[in-house]
C-alpha cells in the first residue's frame, strides 16, 4: 500500500513538472521529460518495484532539469557556433551550380 502511494505521488510529481515546462514554453525540455518517463516505465515495466524506481527517477530527473535548463541543439545553436558559414547559396554560386539543369 505505501509503494502505491509513492508511484503515484511521484507520478503525479513529474506530470506537474512537464505541465511547468509546457507553461514556460519549453517545449524540448517537455517532450524529453515525457519521453524518459514512458522510455523508463518500459524498461522497468517488468515488476512493481521496476516501476517505482522508473518513476522516482524520471520524476528527480525532471525536477533537475526544471532548475537546469538542459542545451538542446537548435537552429540558433550553429548559427552561433559557426558565425563565418557560407549559406547554402555562396557556395552554388561559386561553383555555378546554380545554373544547372537536372533531367
Amino acid at each position: 500500500m505505501g509503494g502505491t502511494f509513492i508511484i503515484g505521488l511521484a507520478t503525479a510529481f513529474n506530470i506537474l513538472i512537464i505541465f511547468k515546462k509546457i507553461e514556460l514554453k519549453r517545449y524540448q525540455d517537455a517532450t524529453f521529460d515525457s519521453a524518459f518517463l514512458v522510455l523508463l516505465t518500459i524498461v522497468f515495466g517488468g515488476s512493481f518495484a521496476g516501476m517505482t524506481v522508473a518513476t522516482i527517477s524520471s520524476a528527480v530527473i525532471s525536477l533537475y532539469f526544471l532548475f537546469n535548463e538542459p542545451k538542446f541543439l537548435s537552429i540558433e545553436d550553429k548559427e552561433e557556433s559557426q558565425p563565418n558559414k557560407p549559406s547554402t547559396d555562396d557556395v552554388l554560386a561559386k561553383y555555378n551550380l546554380h545554373k544547372v539543369e537536372f533531367k
